[in-house]
This record gives C-alpha cells, sequence and structure tokens, in this order.
C-alpha cells in the first residue's frame, strides 16, 4: 500500500477515555488489534467507517499521518486535545 492510496478504516471510540479514538483498517475485529489495544481500550464501540485519502479533511491530524501510523502500526491512537497546548499565548493568564 503507497501512502497516497486510499485506505478503508473503522474509527472506534470508547467510554472509559474521552475525546480519544481509534482508527483500524476496515473490518479488522478488536480481538486481532495489535499491542493489546482492546484491552486497554474496551469496551469498544465503532462509531463509523471511512475511506481515508491524503486529501481527507479530519478535525485533529492530518489523514496522512493516520494513514502512515496506520501503515507503520496498524492503528492510530487519536487521544484528547492537550487543553495547555490549546491555549494561546495572548490568552494565558499572566501572574
Amino acid at each position: 500500500m503507497s501512502e497516497c492510496e486510499p485506505i478503508e478504516v473503522d474509527i472506534y471510540k470508547t467510554a472509559r477515555r474521552a475525546e480519544t479514538f481509534l482508527f483500524v483498517p476496515a473490518g479488522v475485529s478488536p480481538d486481532a488489534w495489535p499491542d493489546g489495544l482492546a484491552d486497554t481500550f474496551s469496551p469498544a464501540e465503532r462509531v463509523m467507517g471511512l475511506t481515508l485519502t491524503a486529501q481527507q479533511p479530519l478535525a485533529a491530524q492530518p489523514a496522512t499521518e493516520v494513514m502512515a501510523a496506520i501503515k507503520e502500526r496498524g492503528y492510530f491512537l487519536q487521544l484528547p486535545p492537550n487543553p495547555i497546548s490549546a491555549v494561546s499565548p495572548e490568552e494565558s493568564a499572566e501572574c
């Protein structure tokens, strides 16, 4: 699979970790997820299926980053945004 080749993925979430999403190749069941993800990510709830392309707009990161991670590791784990880094320097309170 080349980096520009579209990838069919399933996206999962879990109630145990808010705003955390797992992207895996479509059709890969939780018992086949790499690195014990099924244990740490359960209970997993499938949110949607998606065809990722290099031009696919995603909310939290470039699709190419997700595609590269899936190609390399077999999954992409999207963690919640860091609230400290989400605040711009102009918005931070002065001490």
